[in-house]
């Protein structure tokens, strides 16, 4: 997987005025990834929307995510302007026999971005690492599809998040100095869905 990963990062890096956005999924949560310029700036390039999953697991909702792009103009970008997440209550729908999906969050309201971008994700991750509070009310309430967190998350775990909102490429020991990888990689064993 790393050499994967460092190889995909430089070709985002390479071509980061082309490629707008990045979809992902696997992981079944709800988070981002932020990837950074290779040269000495080291300016933020691109990021990795990574959505929830309609698997259903223990104690994570079924759930998708829509996004709204600037798109099909004369002066279009493609770049995405919103996103919305909605969630499934599967006790819900087989108690009433009927799916009824509800909106979760979007990403105007619940972050207030108007314009995913490199900056503005980059932005909210240097709010999230100043406002442990904002962190949990939203993103750990997010991530994991709660209505609120049983506990608010520790300082492992907000340091281990915080982490990995900013790796995008794997086992990079450049990134998040004071976590070692062995514990970043602990940290991602224990939270991964599959």
């Amino acid at each position: 997987m790393k050499a994967f990963s460092w190889n995909y990062y430089k070709i985002i890096d390479r071509y980061e005025a082309t490629v707008v956005g990045q979809y992902m999924g696997h992981t079944h949560q709800d988070h981002f990834a932020m990837m950074y310029s290779e040269e000495p700036d080291h300016h933020p390039t691109n990021f990795q929307f990574i959505s929830p999953s309609l698997t259903t697991y223990s104690n994570l909702r079924p759930s998708f995510r829509v996004y709204t792009l600037d798109g099909n103009h004369q002066k279009s970008t493609y770049r995405p302007l919103k996103s919305e997440t909605w969630l499934l209550d599967l006790d819900w729908a087989n108690e009433k026999n009927e799916t009824v999906w509800e909106l979760e969050y979007d990403s105007v309201s619940a972050y207030n971005l108007t314009w995913m971008v490199p900056e503005t994700m980059q932005q909210l991750y240097e709010r999230f690492e100043q406002d442990w509070g904002f962190f949990n009310k939203t993103f750990l309430k997010y991530k994991f599809h709660l209505e609120q967190p049983d506990k608010p998350c520790g300082e492992a775990c907000y340091k281990n998040n915080l982490c990995e909102m900013i790796t995008g490429r794997s086992r990079d020991p450049t990134i998040c100095k004071d976590i070692s990888l062995d514990e970043q990689e602990e940290f991602f064993l224990q939270h991964r869905m599959c």
